[in-house]
C-alpha cells in the first residue's frame, strides 16, 4: 500500500464523504497528527464494541482495563476491571490484549491472554475466555481451563493444546482476536510468543467457549507480527497484523489479503496500513475493527507528557524511566477498494488539556505562643550592719603613795 503523505490524507479526511453515525463536526476536522479520544487514561491493545447505546473498549491492565462513553469522540470515562476475578488456573490477573464480543445468545464473551507457571518465560501465558450478561457487569472467568495453551504449562489441559512446532520457541500465546464467519461459525485467532512469532487460528464450539477441533498455524514470520485482527470485505478476507516492537514509533499496522480464511496468507504480499510517516501517531498498532458499524478501526499510539501529543520519533518505552509515555485510544475510518483496505480519515477527539493541577495545601497560620509574664526576683531585704561595740575608757593606775 502506498503511504499517504500529510498533503494527501489532509485532502482525503476533506473531500471524502462517508457515510457516518458519528458527529460531522468532529469526524471532518484535518489535523495532523490525529487527536486520541482520550488523553489521560491509558488504553492499549484496544478491543471495542457497541452495544446499540454505548461504546465499551478493553484493554490490557490488571484483570484488563475499560473504558465506555455514549458516542465515540468525547465523554470517555474509565470503568471496572474487565475480569470479576483472575482464572484460577493464572500465575496472576496480568491481562494482555482482551478482546471482547457478542455470543450468539446475545451475552457477552472476553478472551484475553495472563501468565501461566510452568512455561519458560515469567511472561508466558495462556489464554481464556470469560462471560457476562451485559457491558456493564465485570466478566467472570471459566476457571476450570484454559482454552488454548501449550502442553508444559501447570494447569488443567486446556481446550486447545497448542503443539510444539519444529523452528519455534517453546512459548505461550497472547492477542487472542475473535472472528465469525458469514455462515455463523466461530474461530478464535492469536499469536504464538517468541521468534519467530507465528498466527495460529482454531475452530470454536458455537457457544465460543471451547475448542471445536484442533488448532493450525496460519502464518510464521522471523520478525514480530500479532494482534491478528481477519475482516471481510468486497469478497475477500483481510488480515490486519501488528509488526515490530510494539514500545517504539515504528510499531505499524499492516495487512495481507487472502481468498481463504485458512490458507495463501504466508505468500500474501504484505502492506502498511497505518504508520508514522503516514498518521503522525506513535506506534499506531493494535488494530480492532467493528464490523458491525461503517468501517471504524481503532488502533492505539503513544503519546508524552511534555508533548501534549505523540511521542517524538526516537521514543522508546523500554528505556522510559521516568514513564513519560503511556498509550491511548485512536478511531480511524476505512475505505474499501478492489486494492485492499486505505484510510480515509481519522476521528478527532477532544483537544489536550493540561490536566488541573493540585490545589495547595494551605500552609496553616501558627497560633501566636503567649510571652509569659516574668515573675518579679523578690527584692532582697538589706542585712543591717552591726554597730561598733564601744571600747571600755582607758585609766591610769592609781600613783602610789608613801
Amino acid at each position: 500500500m502506498r503511504h499517504l503523505s500529510r498533503g494527501l490524507l489532509a485532502t482525503v479526511v476533506a473531500v471524502l464523504a462517508l457515510g457516518a453515525s458519528s458527529p460531522v463536526s468532529q469526524a471532518d476536522v484535518t489535523t495532523f497528527p490525529p487527536r486520541p479520544l482520550f488523553w489521560e487514561q491509558p488504553l492499549a491493545d484496544p478491543s471495542v464494541v457497541h452495544d446499540g447505546s454505548r461504546w465499551f473498549a478493553a484493554g490490557t491492565g490488571w484483570r484488563g482495563g475499560t473504558s465506555s462513553s455514549p458516542q465515540e469522540y468525547a465523554g470517555w470515562a474509565p470503568g471496572a476491571p474487565l475480569l470479576d476475578a483472575r482464572p484460577l488456573w493464572a500465575r496472576n490477573g496480568d491481562v494482555w490484549a482482551p478482546e471482547v464480543e457478542r455470543a450468539s445468545d446475545g451475552t457477552w464473551l472476553a478472551y484475553y491472554s495472563v501468565p501461566v507457571i510452568g512455561l519458560p518465560d515469567i511472561n508466558d501465558r495462556c489464554i481464556g475466555v470469560a462471560t457476562s450478561p451485559d457491558l456493564a457487569t465485570p466478566f467472570t472467568p471459566l476457571h476450570s481451563q484454559p482454552l488454548a495453551c501449550p502442553s508444559g504449562a501447570s494447569t488443567s489441559p486446556a481446550s486447545d493444546v497448542v503443539p510444539t512446532e519444529a523452528g519455534l520457541p517453546r512459548r505461550g500465546v497472547i492477542d487472542p482476536s475473535s472472528y465469525v464467519a458469514p455462515d455463523g461459525r466461530r474461530f478464535l485467532l492469536y499469536r504464538t510468543q517468541g521468534m519467530p512469532s507465528s498466527i495460529r487460528m482454531v475452530r470454536l464450539t458455537r457457544s465460543g467457549l471451547r475448542a471445536a477441533g484442533p488448532s493450525r498455524e496460519i502464518l510464521r514470520d522471523p520478525g514480530v507480527v500479532e494482534n491478528p485482527e481477519l475482516v471481510d470485505a468486497r469478497g475477500r478476507h483481510h488480515l490486519l497484523l501488528s509488526r515490530g516492537d510494539f514500545g517504539r514509533c515504528g510499531y505499524r499496522t499492516v495487512w495481507r489479503e487472502s481468498t481463504s480464511i485458512r490458507r495463501g496468507w504466508q505468500s500474501a504480499p504484505e502492506r502498511v496500513l497505518l504508520d508514522r510517516e503516514s498518521t503522525g501517531i506513535c506506534g499506531p498498532g493494535g488494530a480492532d475493527y467493528v464490523a458491525t458499524t461503517p468501517n471504524r478501526l481503532f488502533v492505539h499510539g503513544w503519546v508524552c507528557d511534555g508533548v501534549n501529543g505523540p511521542c517524538e520519533s526516537t521514543y522508546s518505552s523500554h528505556s522510559d524511566v521516568l514513564r513519560r509515555g503511556h498509550r491511548v485510544l485512536y478511531l480511524a475510518r476505512l475505505r474499501w477498494t478492489a486494492d485492499g483496505p486505505r484510510l480515509a480519515r481519522f476521528g478527532q477527539g477532544p483537544a489536550w488539556t493540561s490536566p488541573p493541577s493540585p490545589s495547595p495545601t494551605p500552609t496553616p497560620t501558627p497560633t501566636p505562643t503567649a510571652t509569659p509574664t516574668p515573675t518579679p526576683s523578690p527584692t532582697p531585704t538589706p542585712t543591717p550592719t552591726p554597730s561598733p561595740t564601744p571600747s571600755p575608757p582607758t585609766t591610769s593606775p592609781p600613783t602610789p603613795t608613801g
